[in-house]
This record gives C-alpha cells, structure tokens and sequence, in this order.
C-alpha cells in the first residue's frame, strides 16, 4: 500500500511544525498556533491523534536532510564510491574530507535527526495518556515510536559518534540525548553529550521493546520485527558484537531475492524489502535529482568513482546499476529526477551479509561453511560463480567486498569502512591527509556555541 499521501497529509499538520522545534540545544520555540493546530500544553485529544502523530514520526526520515538524500549520500561520497563533481562548496568538504565545524550539510542533518526524535518522544509521551482497544494497540504504537528513536540515535552514533578505530569501544564519544519531548523553553536547556557505550544502551532497549511488541512479519513502510531484528543486527556488526549480529540477524524470516537486481528500485516494494520509504513527485526526495545532470532534469552534482566501478567483477549484474552508462555517472537506483524513487532502509540481501560476516569472524568450520553459503545467496542473483571457503580471512574479505557493490548507493560504505578500521587507508582524500580525527564529524558549530559549554567538540576541529 502506497502509504506517501497520508504520510504527507499528517506531516503538513501544524502539531508537527510545533513537535519541530527546540531539537538541539540552540534551537528557540516557535509560537505558531493556525486554527488548525493541536495545542502542544494539552497534547494529543483522542487516540487518533496518536496514530497521527506517529504518522509523522515517519514523515521526519523523508527530509532532504536525511533519507531524502543527504545522510545515504554522504555516507557514500565521504567514502570511496561516489564522487562529487558539481558546485556546493559544502558537498565538496565531505567528498574531500576537510569538513569544517559550520559546513551547513552538517547543521541541517544533525538538526533534522534531533527533530525526528522530538517527533518519536512526543508519540511515547501521548500514547501513554490512552488505554489500547480493538483499534488502538498502544504498546504496538510505542514500540514503533522506539524502534524510529533507536534509528535516529544510530545514525547520529554513524557520523559523530565512536572513535577514530570504530565503534563500540568502552571509551567511544557520543550524542547529547533527549527521551522527553522539547515543548517549552524549559525544555530547552542544553544538555551534555552522552558517552556512546550510554547511548547504545538506550538503543539496545528501545530495539528490544520493539521487537517484543512489534508485528511478527510486517514489512514496508511501518516497521515490524524484522526491521527490529535487522536493526539490532546492524547495530552488533558495527559494534563487533558478532554473536549477537549473528542470532539477530536469524531471526528475520527468509525472503526471496528478486531475480533482477534492479527490479527492487524500479517496481518498489519488491519481496526483498524489509523496511522502505515511499515518495511520489510531490512529496519527493532529490536523488536522482542531484545525480543526473541538467539535460535529463538533475544537477549534475554527484557521480560514482571509478573505483566502485572496477569493484565489481567480470559478469556482475549489479555493474550497471551501480554504475549506469547513460546517463553517464549514474545508478539506476534512483532514476526519477520527480523525485518518486523510493528508498530502501532495509533489505534482506544485508541481513544475508550481516550473519555472514559475524559468523565468518566467529571462525570455526562450521561456521565458515554457513557464511559462505549466505554469501554466495547473494553473489547467485548476481550472476557470479559460487565463492569456497579458503581461509577465514579471505572469506572475511570476500563477504566485505560484496557489501560494497551489492550496497552501493544505499548509504552503508562509510560506516563499513570506520567500523572495520580501514577508511584511513581506503579514502583517497584521507590517505592523502592522514588526519585520522576526521573520521568522526565535527558537531555543529552552533551547537556548541549555544550549548554554554556543555557540549564538547569531537577531537581535532
């Protein structure tokens, strides 16, 4: 079910200009009161307002800002497969990686994820007030608010948070956190940064609520226990908790994988999805838009490098839509400069990947048989002849090269390659520099600056 128009109809209401502010530590409230409005003191009215505002929790991932292009993209022009090649000064910083602490990109991002929470926190907040019915299921409701948290928090953990070795680490930095919705100025007052090993304790518990009280097998838009599953999958990978990514990542129900690797974008919603946004031309994202160039209706301001190109080995079917001829430079991920491609925040081919490497560094026989056989699920659609195992470290090798061409363009490369300790030596542009203090973002300037020193700069900006 094309979900795009509800969830674009709840995100215009003015509850949710109002949820929208006070997200960091610098932001002021906005006193904006239409006649449409809910009134933000007295809270959501009914249940309905509920259901509505979690709505527009979704809404939040569909910004230009996050998952409407700026945070997958980053993720992949900051690494090794996508160059920039147009005109913003600020996409230049992170293509280069020379970001300074007041690149706008990095502003709007951070703010964007911190409202996102400010939506989930209030739906938590609210629920609570109403008992469940045969129509409303209020810990369903909360356990999606949560899972939506424990995604926002993860993703401000990818860019600023951890150590330059990786993630997970008992010393690693992390995020000021907010679990209480910022409605009044009071509300407002800064607030320190966490240490990561905290906020991935609040992470781990909202995914573990969700999965306890989530779907069994819902996919697509709204999340079910497989994206919980998934997540905390993801979430141990990073993190070198392998056991766990494993056994997570076991627990998602086996989907099929579509024959036709490109399929997945250009029909939506394919059989391989898990969790995946929808847009339509008018609520849009700009992918496409800012990878095809100006006579096929983009901006020409991204491309994939040469070097994702020659990742791919001879007879990959991914090479071409990974790296599309024409319009030379780009994928055939995203092909509707409109804007209606979808997104893809989950699928099964990672999950695949996942439990392959965590058992491939697990080590032992058996486990290195089982990973191989999850590996080579992925390489088959592909077109590509079965992998053997050799060595542990090969195959640990092999599963790492086919995250990036089977994942190119869906926002991973970057956080592979800082939680796997390789992106000083991969990076052209951080080889070059050798500054390894750059792999963690710096916060935003004004975040500091308003935050009457609470909030610490990462190490070296």
């Amino acid at each position: 079910m094309n979900t795009t128009p509800l969830l674009r109809a709840v995100a215009s209401a003015a509850f949710l200009l109002t949820l929208g502010f006070g997200v960091s530590s610098c932001e002021e409230v906005v006193d904006i009161k239409p006649l449409n409005s809910l009134d933000a003191d007295a809270g959501f009215q009914s249940p309905e307002d509920v259901q509505a505002g979690l709505i527009g929790a979704y809404d939040a991932l569909q910004s230009v800002n996050y998952w409407g292009l700026r945070y997958q993209l980053f993720a992949e022009m900051g690494a090794d497969n996508v160059r920039h090649r147009g005109t913003f000064p600020s996409f230049a910083q992170i293509f280069n990686n020379q970001i300074l602490f007041d690149n706008v990109e990095l502003t709007n991002i951070y703010n964007t994820i911190y409202a996102g929470i400010n939506r989930t926190n209030y739906v938590i907040q609210q629920a609570e007030k109403f008992s469940s019915t045969s129509t409303f299921n209020k810990q369903q409701i909360i356990a999606e608010a949560r899972l939506l948290r424990a995604f926002h928090y993860m993703n401000l953990l990818g860019y600023w948070g951890g150590k330059p070795e990786g993630y997970g680490f008992p010393d690693g930095l992390g995020v000021p956190v907010r679990l209480t919705p910022t409605i009044t100025p009071a509300d407002a007052t800064p607030i320190g940064r966490s240490s990561e090993q905290e906020v991935l304790s609040i992470i781990n518990a909202d995914i573990e609520f969700a999965i306890v009280n989530l779907p069994a097998t819902r996919r697509g838009v709204f999340v079910g226990q497989p994206a919980a599953n998934a997540l905390k999958a993801r979430l141990a990978l990073r993190n070198r908790d392998y056991a766990t990514a494993a056994a997570a990542a076991a627990t998602v129900p086996v989907l099929t994988l579509p024959v036709d690797y490109e399929s997945m974008y250009t029909a939506k919603n394919s059989s391989e999805s898990i969790w995946e946004m929808n847009f339509d031309p008018t609520d849009a994202n700009s992918l496409a838009f800012f990878y095809f160039p100006a006579a096929n209706g983009g901006r020409t301001e991204v491309a994939f490098t040469t070097s994702l190109q020659q990742a791919h080995e001879a007879g990959d079917r991914r090479l071409t839509v990974n790296a599309a001829a024409s319009p030379a430079g780009t994928t055939r991920k995203y092909t509707r400069p409109a804007g209606d491609d979808n997104v893809i925040l989950i699928r099964y081919a990672e999950v695949l990947l996942t439990r392959a490497e965590a058992l491939a560094r697990i080590g032992g026989a058996a486990n290195l048989t089982t990973a191989v056989g999850l590996l080579n699920q992925v390489r088959t659609r592909a077109g590509l002849a079965a992998r053997v195992v050799t060595t542990q470290d090969a195959l640990i090798a092999d599963i790492l090269r086919e995250r990036r061409v089977e994942l190119a363009h869906e926002g991973f490369r970057w956080f592979d390659l800082r939680r796997t300790g390789t992106a000083l030596a991969t990076v052209p542009s951080l080889a070059a520099s050798n500054q390894a203090f750059r792999l963690l973002w710096p916060i935003p300037q004004r975040e500091i600056l308003n935050s009457n020193g609470l909030i610490q700069q990462n190490p070296g900006y």
